[in-house]
């Protein structure tokens, strides 16, 4: 499968994000794409060992900044990088 599209969807997300006329309003639909695109590419690892699922949940305020940290990584080419902190927070709120 070809990593592109992630690349592409996290520059997208985080152009969208970080320009100046981004209206706050936006933030929790930006969140909530972010979260997407993150969980989409969760579904096409192969995560050896899996993840750690007794990681504490994340502050809404860290997630969003691990958030775009991990979609600028993305964005920038390294398609490999994995922040298992923020996967088993996403992971346990999708769930319940």
């Amino acid at each position: 499968m070809s990593q592109e599209p992630f690349a592409g969807r996290a520059a997208v997300l985080i152009e969208d994000h970080l320009a100046a006329n981004a209206a706050i309003a936006d933030t929790s639909v930006w969140q909530q794409a972010a979260e997407d695109c993150v969980m989409m590419r969760i579904k096409s690892l192969r995560l050896i060992g899996g993840l750690p699922h007794h990681k504490a949940p994340l502050a809404e305020d860290v997630r969003i900044r691990r958030l775009k940290d991990l979609l600028r990584l993305w964005a920038n080419g390294c398609t490999c990088a994995v922040d298992e902190d923020l996967f088993a927070d996403l992971l346990k709120r999708k769930r319940s």
